[in-house]
């Protein structure tokens, strides 16, 4: 495990972040199931790199004022026809899986996209072991896709050997959870080689009563790793614990470790006695309620590379609408970059 002769593999406490990935490069990213629905990612792929159909002009407005209305709303959905709509493409794999990391890879070559890469197996809040042979099969996983980072979530992934991809157990937020990742995050970089990116997980329970953005700041700040913002998982745990959205806590976030932003759908269920349990569902449009809070969030990370409209369970066209509705969006969330 991690010790104190730990040398930097990403970035230093002292110092500004370096560029990291293809230089200047930000932009959508979107995720399908990359075991079963790569025909659905060809597809998408494919449409995303032709010109945007133009919006429907409008029709013969009555007043000067429905005029200029009209004007404003073709102006604020017609994406651009001159950049491509998504930039990146997330591929979830298993680090033994050679086989379709190359053909990830390879994809991503013939569409002009640059890969990012989220393990399914990597475990930095588990109880068992870190397996170092694991860890330098995953090293060379994000070789062959040349992600410039590896996305994990700060969670339970593996029980006993086995994954627990449908039923991730959420870090607790405690301060005890912060010593375990940090030193868990340390080894994992130094083996693999390429820094690790974490970030919030779903919380379907919640153990403990910090707040999970300052926890991931901790862990960030010690474990000289970056942050993901999964603006959707941040709005249901929030929501579930009968707090705003946006806390003052917010102000005082590493948003210079922020490379990557997660949006997705969301649903809420209500049980008797008023309690809520909002799941993210990649299936599903993403809810005002999170674009809000993402419009309030995003602009503050200065090192923002990504946001990734997830996927998983939509079909070609919603998943294309999906990423042109976010890259009509983007610019607004590099504000501070």
């Amino acid at each position: 495990m991690g010790g104190t002769d730990h040398m930097p593999t990403a970035i230093g406490t002292s110092s500004p972040i370096p560029g990291l990935g293809p230089p200047g490069v930000h932009g959508i990213c979107f995720s399908c199931d990359s075991i079963k629905d790569m025909d659905i990612a060809e597809e998408v792929a494919t449409r995303l790199a032709a010109p945007a159909p133009a919006p429907a002009p409008a029709t013969a407005p009555a007043t000067v004022e429905a005029t200029a209305t009209a004007t404003s709303t073709a102006t604020a959905t017609a994406p651009a026809t001159t950049t491509a709509a998504a930039t990146w493409y997330s591929v979830g794999i298993l680090a033994t899986d050679q086989e379709l990391a190359l053909r990830c890879a390879e994809f991503c070559r013939r569409h002009g996209l640059h890969a990012l890469f989220h393990p399914l197996d990597l475990d930095v809040c588990g109880t068992d072991p870190l397996d170092d042979r694991l860890l330098r099969l995953l090293g060379r996983r994000a070789d062959e896709l040349d992600s410039p980072w590896l996305n994990i979530d700060l969670a339970m992934w593996v029980r006993e050997g086995e994954t627990l991809l449908e039923s991730l157990v959420p870090m607790p937020l405690v301060d005890e959870a912060v010593d375990w990742a940090v030193d868990r995050v340390k080894h994992a970089q130094d083996v693999i080689g390429r820094p690790l990116t974490i970030e919030n997980a779903p919380y379907p329970f919640v153990v403990g009563d910090q707040d999970i953005l300052t926890l991931m700041t901790r862990i960030a700040e010690r474990a000289d790793c970056l942050m993901t913002i999964d603006v959707g998982h941040l709005y249901g745990l929030r929501v579930q614990r009968g707090l705003p959205p946006v806390l003052p806590s917010d102000d005082d976030i590493a948003w210079d470790r922020v490379v990557e932003a997660h949006m997705s759908g969301t649903f809420v269920r209500r049980f008797e006695g008023g309690a809520r349990l909002v799941d993210d569902k990649h299936d599903w449009p993403v809810g005002d309620e999170v674009w809000d809070l993402a419009d309030q969030l995003l602009p503050r990370a200065p090192q923002l590379r990504s946001v990734m409209a997830e996927a998983e369970g939509m079909n070609a066209d919603e998943l294309t609408e999906s990423v042109r509705r976010f890259a009509r969006r983007a610019d607004y969330w590099w504000g501070a970059s």
